[in-house]
């Protein structure tokens, strides 16, 4: 597929598109972001005795499927069309949640809530990030940012919604209502995610119309270097943020916010931390914006976090700052690939981008779950905690360190906008 090199809108029907984005993001990342709430509950009432890493396995099928299904849905969107695809997508998301309300094993959960739930948000989002693109490109990055602020808001909203549904009716039917509500959003998706430019390949188009001599691109390496490292410790502190503030709690007896609200205060934070740096980037440069943000990524948790055993304002405070430094690497990192490398082989490069970078998503957390000490007898213990916050924050300041790199090959002089 060739895109179009035409004016951009800028606006317009663009608006609407985004909108229907917004919620395409508030369903997909916006579910997983929120991974943490299931996370703390599965370990602390439905399995206490299940490894806080086998639990941590379903969060992370969902990040990696996200990514991972970027090539078979650029495939169906080349081959059939948008409004099939993101509708096979919704009725796989909504199919899943129902699924999850008659589950009864962890084994279970690892297909309906990791794989099949991970398939349906990994087509939805694809779908709505690759037509947005088409729709803005002297706003993009703050469009994304608009765009990626449902899955915040989702994360603030999903938490305390399962939360509650679950203390009301049980785990079951929270379910099945997450189910119901899925419906009207994917009507608003089906409707407006419309993209102004054909994303059909050509007859004469490959199987998989990719084109993979990209990666001998030493730019291009570097800039998935450095978003497959940071999603190593991107997830984890998304999803064991709740359990550990829940242990914390326990162990020092008095809190200052309670900790079944640090999920949706996380990805609150993390909204801002997604709208400004796009509305920024697109006049200071995006690479130079996500630089400091992932920089400051990497040392939050290790200078607030790691030596909060003792004080949950400690941890407070980095539930909130992190929330805020991490919300750029979503809203950023994609709007590189366009920019630094232009239009010529862009599915290819976004397509190889998401699915190299989903490694990180999958084993982040899994590695992380594996310091986590069995809930049953735990409920106090934050023993393996501080190697977590180390883990986040070596990953972050490993991947910030292929940015830099990535900097100085594009251009030394500190006054360019990259």
């Amino acid at each position: 597929m060739e895109v179009d090199t035409a004016e951009f809108p800028e606006g317009g029907m663009g608006w609407l598109v985004l909108a229907a984005a917004w919620c395409a993001m508030a369903g997909s990342w916006g579910m997983v972001n929120s991974f943490g709430v299931y996370q703390a509950y599965y370990q602390t009432d439905l399995y206490p005795h299940e490894d806080a890493f086998k639990i941590s396995v379903i969060g992370a099928l969902q990040c990696f499927c996200i990514y991972e299904f970027s090539i078979p849905t650029v495939y169906l969107l080349h081959h059939l069309n948008a409004r099939i695809t993101i509708t096979l997508g919704v009725l796989i998301q909504t199919f899943s949640l129902m699924m999850m309300s008659i589950t009864n094993n962890i084994w279970q959960l690892f297909l309906v809530q990791g794989l099949l739930f991970g398939l349906g948000n990994g087509i939805v989002y694809l779908t709505a990030i690759t037509i947005i693109m088409q729709w803005f490109k002297r706003r993009r990055a703050l469009a994304v940012g608009i765009a990626a602020s449902g899955s915040s808001i989702g994360g603030v909203i999903w938490p305390i919604a399962v939360k509650k549904l679950i203390a009301e009716v049980g785990i079951d039917w929270a379910n099945r209502i997450l189910g119901f509500i899925y419906i009207p959003m994917g009507a608003v998706m089906i409707l407006f995610l419309k993209p102004r430019l054909s994303l059909r390949a050509e007859k004469k188009a490959t199987l998989l119309p990719f084109n993979f001599e990209v990666l001998k691109d030493i730019k291009f390496v570097f800039l998935v270097a450095g978003f497959t490292i940071t999603n190593f410790g991107l997830m984890p502190g998304l999803f064991f943020n709740d359990l550990y503030g829940q242990r914390l709690s326990n162990k020092t007896g008095h809190t200052l916010v309670e900790p079944q609200y640090y999920v949706s205060i996380l990805n609150a934070m993390s909204m801002v931390g997604r709208i400004m740096p796009g509305f920024l980037a697109d006049k200071f440069g995006r690479l130079n914006l996500l630089i400091p943000f992932a920089l400051l990524s990497g040392i939050f948790p290790l200078v607030l976090w790691l030596p909060s055993s003792s004080s949950n304002n400690l941890f407070m405070s980095f539930v909130v700052l992190w929330g805020l430094s991490s919300g750029a690497m979503i809203s950023l990192f994609p709007t590189l690939v366009p920019q630094l490398f232009g239009i010529k082989d862009n599915q290819s490069r976004t397509s190889l981008f998401f699915a190299i970078g989903g490694i990180g998503t999958l084993f982040g957390p899994i590695i992380c779950g594996a310091f986590v000490p069995l809930a049953a007898d735990s409920q106090g213990d934050i023993d393996g905690f501080d190697k977590v916050s180390i883990f986040i924050g070596v990953m972050f300041l490993a991947g910030t360190a292929m940015l830099v790199g990535l900097r100085v090959w594009s251009s030394r002089s500190l006054k360019k906008i990259i």
